[in-house]
């Protein structure tokens, strides 16, 4: 006879096999009177209640008619549970949706300003959009999963994510300007490697999935006009003379050769002369600051001068990190008590060089170095423009006093590549923000002085010891990306030191058996 309880427990029946687990099967009124199973894991004192359904969503009879249909159903899933338990997983539920969001709050507490000891909080935002670009792959039906995100985990195929990449570039459906699909594969690379560490990290971890349900993380796959060259783009000599050249006369002063709808003014004309009215070699230059006019007695607004005040710290960024190699992001943050005088060089040098102390918190890679540049003319500039103390960013908004924003870097930046002729400006549109299309199809970015500094230095002969200590990194790193190797030119190099008393070592005679008795045995090995 079924037991009658009181409360939300009608006919209870005791699961075979099941009394040291307190396993039951009961109704609940409170619940349209369907079947429910109930028991405690002793080892872990968990009190687990389940619904009992078919896998095609029926229910077992809601009456005591239905006992032994649900007796049937509690003990298959007693079972199943049972050994889940066993084998250390969770028995509740984890859902695609909360996965992810357990994820976020965890990376969001690894937040760190010092590198190397946690993340950045540009790398949260990065590992957020990755996060975000999963979701959306897993609840697109076109190309993607078409999963609710309420999906439990441990029911997720493992071979699931094998038309990640191909939701990817149809959602994105762009190309770069060599033709190249995007997202490139190291960046779906990147974010898969992020999705493995989603699972790996909370649903593993914690005991939601087993190993062998973990799913597979397939490699981006990289097409024919995919393939590239790594190495690092940077100026030639000729760009960087028309670069330094147009920023140093006329745009750090708030000139411009282009009128506002973007027209090249051209060269002034000649005045006098049998050529007279003939262009002259004198470009035609407007003054393209706000709140600036032309002529005697002119007022220059404070907007302007600050405007004008930027665009000269712009250009001398430029000249230190060429003169330098410093990373952009170690420069912008830098103080004016990170400088101190080279004590160690002649006084005429003191006048140049200087050095600069790169505190670990201001590096990519966690430790503090030093860098020796001939930079000391331009800090004298700086210091001038900004009437910095000792504290203060050397780079800092002229406005406000605090950091100059990536906004002004980076559209200064693309001025200037567009007033040397280096560039022309793009009809799209990112964010608001100008962009550019280089003459070369280089992408040129504030990156590019450093490896300029670097190209320039092995072309020079500077040993790559000495380049990548006052650069920060390694000798593979600059082997991989920076150095080219040619033995044609190499002559002079490999030549150096080949005289007396190398030269008897480099003769014929060490080909000879030194350990032969007599002349007569010597012989060529």
């Amino acid at each position: 006879m079924p037991t009658l309880t009181k409360g939300r427990i009608v006919d209870k029946f005791t699961l075979i096999g099941g009394e040291s687990n307190n396993a039951y099967i009961y109704r609940d009124p409170s619940k349209s009177g369907k079947w429910h199973l109930y028991f405690i894991n002793k080892e872990t004192n968990q009190r687990h209640r389940l619904l009992l359904k078919h896998s095609d969503g029926r229910y077992p009879d809601k009456t005591s008619e239905g006992k032994d249909e649900a007796n049937r159903l509690g003990m298959e899933k007693f079972i199943e549970l049972r050994t889940r338990t066993d084998r250390g997983e969770v028995i509740h539920k984890l859902s695609i949706y909360e996965m992810c969001n357990e994820f976020i709050e965890k990376e969001s507490r690894r937040i760190r300003t010092t590198p190397h000891e946690g993340i950045t909080a540009a790398r949260f935002r990065l590992i957020k959009n990755q996060v975000r670009h999963f979701q959306e792959f897993c609840s697109t039906k076109e190309f993607g999963c078409g999963y609710n995100v309420t999906k439990s985990v441990h029911t997720l195929r493992r071979s699931f994510l094998d038309q990640y990449q191909t939701y990817r570039e149809n959602t994105t459906n762009q190309k770069d300007k060599r033709g190249r699909q995007l997202p490139r594969p190291h960046t779906l690379n990147g974010e898969l490697s992020t999705i493995k560490r989603l699972f790996r990290e909370v649903a593993l971890a914690k005991g939601f999935i087993t190993r062998d349900q973990m799913p597979d993380f397939p490699y981006a796959r990289v097409g024919r006009l995919a393939v590239q060259d790594t190495r690092r783009q940077s100026f030639t000599p000729d760009e960087w003379v028309k670069l330094e050249r147009c920023a140093r006369l006329y745009w750090s002063k708030g000139l411009s050769r282009y009128n506002k709808d973007g027209s090249d003014r051209g060269y002034l004309p000649l005045k006098k002369g049998k050529n007279k009215g003939k262009p002259s070699n004198q470009l035609d230059l407007r003054n393209n600051l706000y709140g600036v006019n032309k002529g005697k007695g002119s007022i220059k607004s404070t907007r302007a001068q600050h405007q004008l005040d930027h665009r000269q710290m712009i250009y001398l960024a430029a000249r230190i990190s060429m003169e330098s190699g410093i990373r952009i992001g170690s420069l912008r943050k830098m103080r004016w008590c990170d400088i101190k005088p080279n004590k160690s060089a002649s006084l005429e040098d003191q006048k140049k060089w200087v050095i600069i102390d790169v505190p670990a918190e201001n590096t990519k890679t966690g430790r503090f170095y030093q860098i020796g540049a001939p930079i000391a003319r331009y800090l004298e500039r700086l210091k001038y423009i900004t009437k910095g103390k000792s504290t203060d960013l050397i780079f800092r908004n002229q406005t406000t006093g605090k950091r100059m924003s990536s906004r002004i870097w980076i559209e200064c930046l693309y001025e200037m590549l567009v007033e040397a002729g280096l560039a022309t400006w793009s009809p799209r549109d990112n964010n608001n923000c100008r962009q550019i299309d280089t003459h070369s199809g280089k992408t040129f970015s504030w990156y590019s002085f450093r490896h300029t500094f670097i190209t320039f230095a092995l072309n020079r002969n500077v040993p790559i010891t000495t380049v990548c200590s006052n650069c920060d990194t390694s000798i593979k790193y600059v082997q991989d990306h920076y150095f080219h190797y040619d033995a044609a030119q190499a002559i002079d190099a490999l030549s150096e030191g080949r005289k007396r008393p190398y030269k008897s070592a480099m003769s014929d005679h060490w080909m000879l058996d030194i350990y032969a008795k007599d002349e007569e045995e010597v012989v060529e090995i």
